[in-house]
């Protein structure tokens, strides 16, 4: 007999959705996180498109700040300003938004193990090794971020690939609280550098990189003004997406980040974890009244089905940034906005969908204008991709 239904291990907010689903539709489940205090520390930049909302609720007492549009923002500092005619997205207060989808799992009758580290997901026996025990489940589910050792169990001969991030919690004499900027940076590329407006006085400034901590928190540093004062520090690792991840063996399924169900230009999953937390839940909902991990399998193939095509133009995309330089940025910016593409950007753009814009870019003709820098081969590996 098993100790539980379901284990989830890892209760961020991936992990937290997927128990509370499961607990909701009557299964008894355990979830066992390291932390002691949910959401800390923060690891995540906290804008999320309000796309959130069809996919989960979110209360307005985390939400705080709303953002119409965004100043993109090349080397030589020509600027594209894109927005829409309502909130394009939210700035969330993330460690209280992790709490609260904690909280929910737990109200539903999910039965937590904080403090708790696993030592080992067997993926042949379905049991979770502790310090103090071994418990048995009929399905486990990972989320436990993108550095589990159950995905690279499953994943033997795959190397995960990751991007560095830093983000500091500024202190600053005036912030625009309408618009998050993001700035092309030649260093940090195929990323870039981000600031997010918390409150008239507070921003969040932060990149991601293939660079190293010190040579990527130099640059970050250089970006702050004499008049700012850092609060929070914080870094961690983005996923990169594989398409030939596997991300189910038997009875063990991966979530979000360990799955690498993460936007390759942004770095965002959020709500592609929420999204995919949900999918996840009906196919083991499915699995374990017919005893059948085909169900599983499914939810493996759907995810590839949703995502692929979106991610690998996306992908495609942030290989053409990679190998830019500046001056190519500076060219494509002017030709941009030339063309008055932020008004393309603004219609069609979306933080979480990228292809109908590129699909308009190739429209529209825009896109061949940009041939000098982006070449006539990696404009027909977008458009493979569209």
């Amino acid at each position: 007999m098993t100790d539980y239904d379901i284990i989830v291990v890892g209760a961020g907010p991936i992990g937290s959705t997927y128990a509370y689903h499961m607990a909701k539709m009557g299964y008894k489940v355990a979830i066992y996180d390291l932390r002691g205090r949910i959401g800390e520390p923060l690891q995540c930049a906290g804008l999320v498109s309000t796309n959130i909302n069809d996919v989960c609720t979110i209360p307005e007492e985390i939400i705080f700040n709303k953002v119409k549009g965004a100043h993109l923002i090349s080397s030589d500092n020509t600027c594209i300003t894109v927005e829409k005619d309502k909130e394009a997205a939210y700035v969330l207060d993330r460690v209280y938004y992790d709490k609260y989808l904690f909280q929910k799992a737990v109200d539903e009758g999910v039965e937590a193990h904080l403090n708790t580290r696993v030592l080992d997901v067997d993926i042949e026996n379905n049991t979770v090794k502790t310090v103090d025990s071994t418990v048995s489940a009929k399905l486990i589910a990972v989320a436990c971020g993108p550095t589990s050792s159950t995905s690279r169990k499953i994943n033997p001969n795959l190397d995960d690939e990751y991007f560095l991030a830093i983000q500091y919690t500024v202190q600053s004499d005036k912030v625009d609280t309408d618009y998050v900027s993001l700035e092309v940076h030649e260093q940090i590329l195929p990323g870039f550098l981000w600031k997010i407006p918390v409150s008239p006085t507070i921003q969040r400034i932060g990149l991601f990189t293939n660079l190293s901590y010190q040579q990527a928190s130099t640059i970050l540093n250089n970006s702050l003004k004499s008049t700012d004062t850092v609060i929070e520090r914080h870094s961690g690792s983005i996923p990169k997406y594989n398409k030939d991840k596997k991300i189910v063996k038997n009875n063990t399924i991966l979530i979000g980040d360990c799955a690498s169900q993460i936007k390759p230009t942004t770095g965002g999953g959020l709500i592609t974890g929420l999204t995919m937390a949900k999918l996840a839940s009906t196919k083991s909902d499915l699995a374990l009244k017919e005893n059948d991990n085909k169900y599983l399998l499914e939810y493996e193939k759907e995810y590839h089905k949703k995502y692929n095509n979106e991610f690998k133009a996306q992908q495609n995309v942030q290989k053409i940034m990679t190998d830019c330089t500046a001056d190519d940025f500076n060219y494509m910016f002017k030709q941009l906005k030339e063309n008055q593409v932020d008004k393309m950007i603004s219609e069609y753009g979306d933080m979480d969908t990228q292809t109908p814009l590129l699909k308009q870019l190739v429209k529209t003709g825009v896109i061949f204008k940009l041939i000098p820098k982006i070449g006539v081969r990696r404009l027909k590996n977008i458009w493979k991709s569209l």
